[in-house]
């Protein structure tokens, strides 16, 4: 472990942060820990590979094996299953989207804070800086330079979330609807609906839907289309949100590179003033520690 002695005067040191990347995300309720497992299982190539074995094994077994008298081809129940499993992981890919989201605006608003932190700190060194200049240069600054543009300006944004992407009528009613299904409650109720259906379909009281349920089949089609515009919409959301982050960081990464170079201007000029003070010490240092011997 390595130990530093704080200078005196010095601006206090910026707190290392506590947390991984991967460990800022939102979900210390059982459904936001239920959405995270669930987004990592299913977005998995080992999820790609089951269900690759899975269709395939279906299929041959129905063509040439003990599944040819319950589903011949064109496999009517594997084609069920398959549209109930895909109206299911549209709300998983919401559901995602929105964990995506609340994670996204998490770590923002670190970066955010940590900028502001650096820039601070940097803005106290350049103050103590100049007051050092009051004491090497009989008052008179060094360096005339200017801070840059961008950190009075970022005073007056915050940092960029998603929900600010939702800009007008059209925004506000995307707003209102991915935040609607993108969440658990959403998954619960789909697949309540359907399954639901399936027993009450099965039991004799959904007669005009009987096996294999071809209303069902058309009303989960039909939620799969607009679903699918919705997770478009999400997605341009989100990439419009990065975009906006990323402009932040450059500006922020670009003020931080300028006012280090400030810095490492300031402190070339004052080594230029200290060497000559060094300079002059040592040429005058030996005839005033004679003079004081003598007057001893």
């Amino acid at each position: 472990m390595s130990m530093r002695t704080p200078v005196p005067g010095a601006p206090p040191e910026t707190p290392a942060p506590t947390r991984s990347p991967q460990q800022i995300t939102a979900h210390s309720s059982v459904n936001d820990k239920a959405a995270v497992w669930m987004t990592k299982k299913v977005g998995s190539m080992w999820a790609v590979y089951l269900s690759l074995i899975l269709i395939g094994g279906w299929v041959a077994l129905a063509s040439l094996g003990p599944l040819r008298t319950v589903d011949p081809y064109p496999f009517p129940f594997l084609l069920f299953l398959g549209n109930v499993v895909q109206l299911l992981l549209v709300f998983v890919i919401l559901v995602g989207q929105g964990v995506l989201a609340q994670s996204t605006d998490q770590r923002a608003a670190q970066t955010y804070d940590y900028a502001e932190a650096i820039l601070h700190d940097v803005g106290q060194l350049h103050d103590h800086l100049l007051e050092q200049d009051q004491v090497l240069n009989q008052g008179i600054a060094l360096v005339e330079s200017r801070p840059h543009p961008w950190i009075a300006a970022r005073k007056a944004v915050t940092p960029p979330r998603v929900q600010d992407q939702y800009v007008g009528l059209n925004g506000k009613i995307a707003a209102f609807m991915t935040r609607g299904v993108s969440t658990m409650w959403a998954f619960y109720l789909a697949a309540a609906f359907q399954f639901g259906w399936m027993a009450l379909a099965l039991l004799g009281l959904i007669r005009f839907d009987p096996y294999p349920f071809p209303f069902l089949l058309f009303l989960s089609s039909l939620a799969q289309l607009v679903f699918m515009f919705i997770i478009l919409v999400g997605q341009d959301v989100l990439g419009q949100a990065s975009d906006t982050r990323a402009q932040q960081t450059l500006l922020d990464t670009e003020a931080v590179l300028h006012e280090c170079q400030r810095l490492q201007q300031h402190l070339l000029q004052q080594d230029k003033i200290i060497v000559e003070i060094g300079a002059y010490v040592k040429e005058h240092a030996p005839a005033h520690t004679h003079t004081q011997a003598t007057d001893r």
